[in-house]
């Protein structure tokens, strides 16, 4: 017997030695899983390994000699386990996924562990998994297959859901008991403060406003600063421009003097250098003739290209410089005048001004922004002076247009309630809410009676005024609705609606901002048919 024992320890310290690998006195979870697949074809998962060694080892995370055989029989454990349970899954998952519902999953966990499951285990399961409620693999749950909780994990389970219950009722009813005592604190305090606070908050109101009213002026007074010193620097440009670019056209036209005739000789002289070639060749020449020829066609066709990059960079067109610009260096042509260094500036030129045409077409606030900075990053601040200016003016107009959107998106609902509130309401805010909602689209007729306006501001959701606002687009406002709205808003100033409404104000603002970027739009509409005829 003794003898027997004793040739099971040799095996065993012989195995764990053979897979000590490092000579480190354990063995670590891979290593066990090395071992144990050598013995059980296809051995268990990484995890299954961890598992065991949790359940049997001290220090859970690697074996030491003393463990090994307890440690191989709860793996060994596990892997019989495991072509059952794998078995059972497949019963399961009768679409042959490969993976079950949630739901089932659950009900097969469940009936293994019997009334051992644990309810705490499964849910730390789910909320642990990257995507909730989605489809389980076996892999995701053979772990917690083979480890059935014991008795005592679910005692100490049940205590702690007992003193979690506990500990919940004693809060909740602390909190019960602060809220009462807070709610009749609260009361007497109310009922002392109410008079000091409506005072209190009247004067602070009159303190926002005011210091809204200079924080606004403040910023309109340095905008206004901001964009008279750009408009004087573009116009200092757009002199410049001008300067240069007549500089530039007395220089090209004396450098690119006939160039369109020595282009149309050099490709008359290819083509008749090429017929040549060609004669020679049907005629059966000479080698040293035809490799003569060979290299005249090539100097011609250079001498070609070259004067074809001129003539476009004469005639500024696009397609063009850019044609000849690949033509160029497809044939590794050395840019000996210069002149494919300016064709690619004036390409660039180009194609960043027709970006910034588009933008202005388009009018987007941050596709203009982003082509007014592609100008200054390339460095065509001269060139495109012009250009330049009036998309800066243009910024500035969409720029303000959304400010006053934002305004419109931050006006505070008591400040539309105050508009709302009036049973009454001085003219000038009936007439500034009428000329709000005819470039809404409403007919004037619709806003002659106040309790209709009043039901109009009043709406909410998809419908509600503060929306309806932020979605209007100038272009889609009829033309004589916005010149009646402009005739009703003629009659007053911004300074004297502040003084009679703040609410009132922030729709003049929004209503005058709209009518002039339509007067813009129109006359840029007018300007492009004139141009067409």
């Amino acid at each position: 017997m003794m003898g027997g024992l004793l040739d099971e320890r040799v095996v065993l310290e012989t195995i764990f030695n053979n897979y000590d690998t490092d000579g480190k006195g354990n063995l670590s979870p891979i290593q066990m899983q090395i071992l144990h697949g050598d013995l059980r074809m296809g051995g268990i998962s990484l995890p299954q390994v961890m598992e065991s060694m949790k359940y049997v080892c001290v220090h859970r995370s690697y074996c030491e000699p003393s463990e090994l055989y307890a440690l191989l029989q709860e793996m060994d454990r596990r892997y019989f386990l495991i072509q059952d349970f794998r078995w059972e899954f497949s019963m399961i998952d009768v679409h042959h996924k490969d993976t079950i519902s949630q739901d089932e999953a659950r009900w097969f966990v469940q009936t293994v562990h019997g009334r051992h499951f644990s309810r705490k285990k499964w849910e730390e399961f789910v909320k642990g998994r990257p995507i909730p409620g989605s489809s389980v693999a076996f892999a995701e749950i053979e772990v917690m297959l083979c480890s059935i909780p014991n008795r005592l994990d679910l005692q100490t389970e049940k205590m702690e859901e007992e003193q979690e219950r506990e500990d919940r009722l004693r809060r909740e009813r602390l909190a019960e008991e602060e809220v009462a005592r807070l709610k009749k604190k609260r009361d007497e305090e109310r009922r002392k403060l109410e008079e000091g606070q409506k005072k209190e908050e009247e004067l602070r109101r009159k303190r926002q406003l005011e210091d809204e009213e200079r924080q606004r002026q403040e910023e309109e007074e340095r905008r206004r600063r901001e964009e008279e010193e750009e408009l004087e620097r573009l116009r200092e440009l757009e002199k410049k421009q001008r300067e240069e670019e007549e500089l530039r056209k007395r220089e090209e036209e004396e450098l690119y003097k006939d160039v369109e005739k020595f282009a149309k000789e050099a490709e008359e002289k290819e083509k008749k250098t090429k017929e040549e070639l060609d004669k020679l060749k049907k005629k059966g020449g000479s080698d040293e003739e035809q490799k003569r020829l060979r290299k005249q066609l090539q100097d011609e066709r250079h001498r070609k290209l070259r004067y074809n990059l001129k003539v476009a960079i004469k005639s500024r067109d696009r397609y063009q410089l850019d044609y000849n610009i690949t033509e160029f260096k497809k044939e590794k042509l050395e840019d000996t005048d210069m002149d494919l260094k300016k064709a690619e500036k004036i390409l660039k030129e180009l194609l960043v001004r027709d970006d910034l045409h588009r933008a202005m077409t388009k009018r987007e606030l941050e596709e203009l922004e982003k082509a007014i900075n592609a100008v200054k990053k390339h460095g065509l601040e001269i060139p495109l002076a012009k250009e330049l200016g009036e998309a800066n003016k243009l910024f500035t107009r969409l720029k303000r247009l959304e400010r006053i959107r934002h305004e419109i998106l931050e006006l505070k609902q008591a400040t539309v309630a105050e508009i709302r509130s009036y049973q009454n309401p001085p003219p000038m805010v009936h007439k500034i809410m009428t000329a709000t909602f005819l470039l809404l689209g409403h007919q004037e007729k619709e806003t002659k009676i106040w309790k209709a306006v009043q039901a109009l501001v009043g709406k909410t959701g998809k419908e509600s005024l503060k929306r309806r606002c932020i979605e209007c687009k100038p272009e889609n406002i009829p033309l004589n609705p916005a010149k009646r709205a402009k005739s009703l808003l003629e009659e007053f100033d911004l300074e004297e609606v502040r003084d009679v409404s703040a609410g009132a104000a922030t729709f003049y603002v929004w209503a005058s901002a709209m009518i002039e970027e339509l007067e813009d739009l129109t006359a840029q509409k007018e300007a492009a048919k004139k141009t067409a005829s």
